[in-house]
């Protein structure tokens, strides 16, 4: 009798040196850093993947942490997520149309099956998926369409913080569908956003892929940058275009002034501590950039005469008068979608 207690007890502490050994290596991940991107991280400990995400929209502190996991394996206990996803995700509705470069990168454009208002997508790729029906349109009212988005069941729907199409996402959480904030819009370095692709690379169980699809992006992008000239007096950059009364242009810590400063000019609001948009009066603009070498990114407008009817002070511009001002509407997809905005976070050499 003795020795069968014994035994009891054996076995009794073995297990629970195993269920300790077990949830000690679940809870037990390392850290990935990212070189570039502020706003995810990845922690791997072999078994499964906890992916963060943060700065979904400008100005915010709250922090998502999902369970990425495989199909089979079974789920870590005590563990709070505000999402489980099961990879590698096969089926995904994507919001964005930078969600469509990402997969593309890593070859997983047959993994999107819905988009809201498919004719902002300019991809040549997705266009035939979307003619051949394997794309489908979700979009209901700026909203997402319920009944559709149950019929094609996603593995994962991809956001990216706006309050019309985040608002339903609850609803589908509940239904068993997982969503994932991607905020690499957010990213103000454009190498940041470009690293974003780690983060699909892990839901679609292609993160070697990923991490050397972004060494090429980053290699390219640097090796441009080192070859433009180190000119002792850099040419003058406007930016923006008149809105209603007011003009808006880029911060001095936004997107668009990092690139500025990347390609070696001097852009005129560089020491703007702001990251978003400034809305300035006309007049302001008019003193400080009358005289700039150069005039990026003027709104829609897609030519001078249409620049010049727009509003009479264009013409008073130098870049307006030399014929120096580069827009990225112009470069269209077949059903109007801006390419610049599909494809900038993957190529921001364009």
């Amino acid at each position: 009798m003795l020795n069968f207690v014994k035994k009891i007890q054996t076995i009794i502490l073995l297990s629970w040196l195993i269920i300790g050994c077990t949830s000690s290596r679940s809870k037990d991940t390392t850290p990935t850093s990212t070189q570039y991107a502020q706003g995810f991280s990845i922690e791997t400990n072999g078994i499964y993947d906890i992916l963060i995400l943060k700065n979904i929209v400008p100005n915010s502190q709250t922090a998502f942490r999902y369970l990425l996991i495989a199909d089979g394996i079974e789920l870590p206990k005590g563990e709070p997520y505000d999402g489980i996803i099961r990879t590698p995700v096969k089926r995904i509705i994507a919001c964005s149309t930078t969600h469509i470069a990402f997969l593309e990168e890593l070859d997983a454009i047959e993994t999107l099956v819905g988009f809201p208002e498919t004719d902002y997508i300019s991809s040549s790729e997705a266009r035939k998926r979307i003619a051949e029906g394997k794309i489908i349109d979700v979009s209901k009212s700026q909203q997402l369409n319920v009944e559709r988005v149950l019929e094609l069941n996603p593995d994962l729907i991809l956001s990216f913080g706006v309050e019309s199409i985040d608002g339903s996402l609850k609803r589908f959480n509940k239904m068993g569908i997982p969503s994932a904030f991607i905020g690499e819009w957010n990213e103000q370095n454009p190498l940041g956003r470009a690293e974003w692709i780690k983060v699909f690379g892990a839901l679609l169980g292609k993160k070697k892929e990923a991490d050397e699809r972004f060494k090429s992006i980053e290699e390219k992008y640097i090796e441009i940058q080192n070859s433009i000239p180190n000119i002792k007096t850099k040419p003058t950059v406007l930016a923006g275009a008149i809105y209603q009364d007011a003009w808006y242009l880029p911060g001095g810590n936004s997107y668009l002034a990092q690139l500025f400063k990347d390609a070696n000019t001097n852009y005129l609001w560089k020491d703007d501590t702001q990251t978003g948009s400034l809305a300035l009066s006309i007049e302001t603009v008019l003193e400080k950039g009358q005289q700039a070498d150069y005039w990026f990114a003027p709104g829609q407008h897609t030519s001078y005469s249409i620049l010049e009817e727009e509003h009479v002070l264009y013409s008073k511009f130098e870049a307006t008068q030399t014929k120096r001002i580069f827009t990225y509407a112009r470069s269209k997809g077949s059903t109007g979608g801006l390419l610049f905005f599909e494809s900038g976070a993957t190529r921001p050499w364009l």
